[in-house]
């Protein structure tokens, strides 16, 4: 597809208190922000600010490339510069296939840890953070895969302080009842009060710090599909949640080669 053809473009969107509190809107080029101007002078924006990239389509309407919120008040339209506001940021995705009439969801989840970062560069840690088999998934293996995470993170809160940014790429629709705990990922539970989803795409493009995470995690789960022979290794294998899946694994990441991430 031609990016000359159909641009990206991006939207941000601010909380309505912030047209009454200031005069205008200033953007500050240099460290790619949003701010309020008010007698002359520029102040923070208040309350939440969201930021959506996307592009049109040949046919239909836009496809998202990247949907978060900010952390605080502080309002970019740097998708990086947004991310980097967050303590944590963990990629999760799951893919699905099928051997010998049964399924098997892998979720791959890679965690990124900012530890600083300015106009032009950041420095990160990060790791691979899990890599789970699930066999014969009921309801959406997505959201399931989120919540194996979760939960992990839930049974570790001291490796987890402050916020995170859950990197995911599917029911973008129902991202806002999700993040606002309106609705459960599934069954009854809820994000925990420090997480938050962000939306990315595979399509968003190698300067969008969430394209990469997702694709990242999106190949780690196709290389143990590829690479192991899931249905004839029993090594590991245990009886699943009732009602969720009938087995899973999870995989030793530190003993196993995986691909460097770019």
């Amino acid at each position: 597809m031609d990016k000359k053809e159909f641009p990206r473009s991006f939207r941000i969107d601010i909380d309505p208190s912030n047209y009454k509190i200031f005069d205008g809107l200033a953007i500050d080029f240099n460290n790619q922000r949003v701010l309020g101007l008010k007698n002359g002078s520029t102040f923070p924006l208040v309350g939440k600010t969201s930021l959506q990239y996307h592009r049109k389509r040949k046919k239909g309407g836009e496809k998202v490339l990247h949907r978060s919120s900010g952390v605080g008040n502080r309002a970019w339209f740097n998708t990086n510069r947004q991310l980097l506001d967050y303590q944590h940021l963990i990629s999760v995705d799951t893919n699905t296939n099928y051997i010998n009439g049964s399924s098997v969801s892998i979720t791959a989840a890679f965690h990124v840890i900012p530890h600083y970062h300015d106009a032009v560069s950041a420095m990160c840690y990060s790791n691979v953070l899990a890599l789970i088999e699930m066999w014969n998934v009921i309801g959406k293996p997505e959201n399931i895969g989120w919540w194996q995470i979760l939960q992990a993170i839930d049974n570790s809160p001291e490796r987890f302080l402050g916020k995170i940014g859950l990197v995911v790429d599917s029911d973008l629709g129902r991202h806002e009842e999700y993040n606002t705990r309106h609705e459960p990922i599934i069954e009854d539970y809820y994000l925990p009060d420090n997480v938050s989803l962000i939306y990315a795409s595979d399509q968003g493009g190698g300067e969008h710090l969430s394209t990469k995470m997702i694709k990242y995690s999106h190949n780690l789960a196709d290389d143990l599909y590829r690479n192991e022979s899931l249905a004839l290794n029993p090594n590991g294998l245990n009886e699943g949640v009732k009602g969720l899946y009938s087995h899973i694994r999870q995989w030793d990441t530190e003993s196993m080669a995986l691909r460097p991430f770019f």
